[in-house]
């Protein structure tokens, strides 16, 4: 009877397993999928090692991404300014000409009293400037002019001289302005390849890292079936968690080097440069027009001025919100949150992570249609606001800034 059971429990448990024959064929399969899982892993790695040359490359292009954001506001704090002293040329020569046409009594009866000393009549009067201050010289020469003829001569021949300098120094102005624009759109040109490069380099990486952890996952799968067959395999298995959960920290690590800011936001007080070169219009806690208190500071730009991130952070909204117009939201930490508003377009995307000085947008070519600026849209030129959030609560931006609020102009 002990024989009959011993027998009988042979066979059931011969019935349960598979064959021999089934059973090395599970087995090489399963080899085959353990060698497919570590060639998974080995190009992880590989992936892995690139994304770490990426992060430096990133922050290369990062830093050349801020230098040229920086040039170009200086350019433009060059090309206002040019355009400052061009405007107050171009009223001297007004002022000029006023003058002179006040004095068109005067200078008839100057050039009648040469009409009458001279045989040949000078100039008439429509001829340009220089005719008529050539007829001047050659009449002061007579000794013939009366004194009081002489004198107005004088006068309105220097003043002729100074139109033509004003005219020259203006054309010359002219001449620089567009060179300095020229240059300015050349930057913007380089500027805006260095973003499409550093855009190609995070989403090829990321995207391959991804589609090859996936693969090995569904790998991985697959092998945890036969594994149920095979328990001498179980001490391999655990070998691979423990190695996947190290990748898994490791990649971790390097992704957290493209997200974390090198200087703590608190930290960073007195350090942080103005987004956009122009002039503070209102500070924080000043009347906003509206009835209310201002909740961050405006700054009137020139037209088109380009805008760059103050601090390092995650962009955590880009685009158009309400009344605010295009605005960007950036996380640099510390629970802290940085907006920037009034733009006319936006260069950061969703998820990036910017480091300070990198370009987040452009103003826009006319006054700001923001309606949260109050009597300030009236100023005639582009209103960045920018306000500062400690958890969902406005603070004043001005202990971070270098030198505190004074003009934002460079």
């Amino acid at each position: 009877m002990r024989h009959l059971a011993v027998s009988t429990a042979l066979m059931a448990l011969a019935l349960m397993l598979p064959g021999t024959a089934g059973l090395a064929q599970e087995q090489q399969q399963l080899d085959t999928l353990t060698q497919q899982i570590e060639s998974g892993k080995a190009n992880e790695a590989r992936i892995a090692g690139e994304i770490a040359a990426a992060v430096q490359a990133q922050d290369a292009i990062a830093a050349k991404l801020a230098a040229i954001a920086q040039s170009i506001q200086s350019q433009e704090s060059v090309i206002s300014k040019s355009e400052g002293e061009l405007g107050k040329l171009r009223q001297d020569r007004a002022e000029i000409l006023a003058e002179l046409g006040e004095k068109q009594d005067v200078l008839s009866e100057l050039l009648a009293g040469l009409q009458r000393l001279e045989e040949n009549p000078p100039p008439a009067l429509v001829v340009d400037p220089g005719d008529i201050l050539a007829a001047l010289r050659g009449a002061m020469l007579l000794g013939t002019i009366a004194p009081e003829l002489q004198d107005e001569a004088k006068a309105l021949a220097a003043k002729l001289d100074q139109l033509k300098t004003l005219e020259a120094t203006i054309t010359a102005r002219k001449d620089d302005v567009a060179g300095e624009i020229t240059r300015l759109n050349d930057e913007r040109t380089a500027l805006k390849d260095l973003v499409s490069q550093k855009r190609t380099l995070v989403s090829q990486g990321t995207a391959d890292l991804e589609a090859e952890r996936k693969r090995t996952a569904e790998l991985a799968e697959k092998a945890k079936s036969l594994k149920q067959l095979l328990s001498n395999l179980d001490a391999r298995r655990q070998q691979e968690e423990a190695a996947k959960a190290e990748e898994q920290r490791k990649r971790e690590s390097q992704e957290a080097l493209l997200r974390q800011p090198k200087l703590p936001f608190p930290d960073a007080k007195g350090k942080l440069p103005f987004p956009a070169q122009g002039a503070i219009v209102r500070r924080f806690g000043e009347p906003d027009g509206l009835g209310r208190d201002t909740q961050g500071v405006m700054i009137a730009t020139r037209a088109d001025a380009q805008v760059t991130t103050p601090a390092d952070g995650k962009v955590e909204f880009a685009g158009p919100f309400r009344s605010y117009g295009q605005v960007v939201i950036l996380n640099p930490g510390g629970g802290y949150r940085i907006l920037l508003a009034g733009m006319d377009k936006i260069t950061a995307s969703v998820g990036e992570f910017l480091r300070a000085g990198e370009p987040v947008g452009e103003m826009g070519s006319g006054p700001a249609s923001v309606t949260l600026f109050g009597d300030v849209v009236p100023d005639g030129r582009p209103v960045l606001y920018i306000e500062f959030r400690d958890g969902t609560e406005a603070i004043d931006s001005g202990p971070w800034w270098i030198g505190g609020l004074k003009e934002a102009s460079g």
